[in-house]
């Protein structure tokens, strides 16, 4: 069986104990699991469809500062499913165990595995997903100075003190000072946008909230100067999954569509009960049918991004499996996206975040054009775990 992960990025207090795992031979579950939800097309929630597995043996176990992290994930997902077969119901954090999914998130503890565990296994945690998140090159402070005189309405578009931030500055590494100016024209073109197109969306419409507040987001950023093997889909084209995120980029990889990062928008004030998981539930997943995907066109170490906006705070998550059968998503940066003018001082912390996501996406689309042996496509298939898919349940299967 396969068993190779990049253990060269994660720090000394962290270990890997290799045991021998068995497949199970069969997806087939007995006794499916439903919760009683408020819906008129729909009665019960089935947590246990789709390829996934109920029993899990770990070939690895991972253990970080001494803790077991990969018994502890056992442990509670065991206790996810058995919670389903009593009650009928479980949170997202425990559906998305279901799946292999952990998510580590220090902006919302209610969207973070570590809750349910004691105060050392947080403080590992925790500690591991500082040492593994992805660092974000951060602007200049002529950014945010330049956005806040634009909100006051001053005009200072030919007034950019080059000159003086060269004198007084330090010297710093041609390409990043490179990346900053992209980053600044990037911020200009939008602070332009915000100005001219006051336009309020339709509070009723998350089309319309994405396309006002996002869109010009993710061409500015990501879609300008992108070549013909970047593919991109919003709102209405499933993934693979069946999945319908309402943003997600990606590569072609000949005849196939490769998508890495995704973004889930809930408007603000907005739920749904038509829904049976929620947006957070949804992007995790999708998150992880992206690595799997990778993982069985041969790459070693895949990953994929993912944003979550509420309303107009944002979260930015990067997914890796870190462990045999620990899919692990990080929330690594945290930003608001512009709901009046007087916030153009945001924009900055957007760029920032969006131009992480185009950087890490032109090294994804690098890696995955790489051509792989069968050999390697087989071996990434051994470390796929699938997932399973939640669905309600209508009337006539009763």
């Amino acid at each position: 069986m396969y068993n190779n992960f990049n253990q060269s990025t994660f720090n000394s207090n962290i270990q890997f104990i290799t045991s021998k795992r068995d497949r199970e031979s069969s997806s087939e579950l007995s006794g499916s699991s439903a919760s009683s939800v408020e819906v008129k097309r729909a009665k019960r929630i089935n947590y246990f469809l789709g390829e996934g597995k109920k029993k899990w043996k770990p070939k690895q176990e991972l253990l970080i500062n001494n803790v077991n992290v990969t018994e502890l994930f056992k442990r509670f997902r065991k206790h996810s499913i058995a919670e389903v077969e009593k009650n009928g119901h479980i949170n997202p954090l425990r559906i998305l165990s279901l799946s292999h999914i952990f998510p580590l998130n220090t902006f919302d503890v209610k969207k973070c595995v570590t809750r349910h565990f004691d105060r050392q296994t947080r403080k590992s945690l925790k500690s591991f997903a500082s040492n593994t998140k992805p660092e974000i090159e951060r602007m200049s402070g002529k950014a945010v100075v330049y956005c806040k005189n634009k909100a006051n309405g001053k005009n200072d578009d030919d007034d950019d003190d080059d000159d003086d931030d060269d004198d007084n500055d330090e010297k710093e590494e041609e390409k990043k000072e490179k990346k900053n100016e992209t980053m600044m024209v990037m911020v200009k073109d939008l602070v332009y946008h915000t100005m001219h197109f006051r336009a309020t969306a339709a509070s009723s419409s998350e089309a319309t909230f994405t396309e006002k507040c996002l869109l010009p987001i993710v061409q500015t950023v990501l879609l300008r100067n992108a070549n013909e093997d970047m593919v991109y889909a919003m709102i209405d084209k499933p993934e693979s999954n069946n999945m319908k995120p309402d943003f997600m980029i990606g590569a072609k990889v000949r005849t196939k569509e490769v998508y890495f990062f995704f973004i889930e928008v809930k408007r603000p004030e907005a739920t749904s009960k038509y829904q049976p998981e929620d947006d957070y539930t949804k992007l995790m997943k999708e998150m992880k049918c992206s690595v799997d995907t990778q993982l069985r066109l041969g790459v070693l170490n895949p990953t994929s991004l993912g944003v979550l906006v509420e309303g107009f705070k944002c979260t930015l998550f990067q997914m890796k499996l870190v462990s045999d059968g620990i899919y692990m998503p990080v929330a690594f940066d945290r930003f608001s996206l512009i709901e009046e003018i007087h916030q153009l001082v945001n924009l900055p912390s957007v760029v920032e975040a969006f131009y992480s996501v185009k950087s890490e996406l032109e090294n994804f689309m690098e890696d995955i054009s790489k051509k792989r042996t069968k050999e390697e496509k087989v071996a990434g298939e051994e470390r796929v775990y699938p997932s399973f898919d939640t669905k309600f349940e209508s009337k006539k299967t009763e």
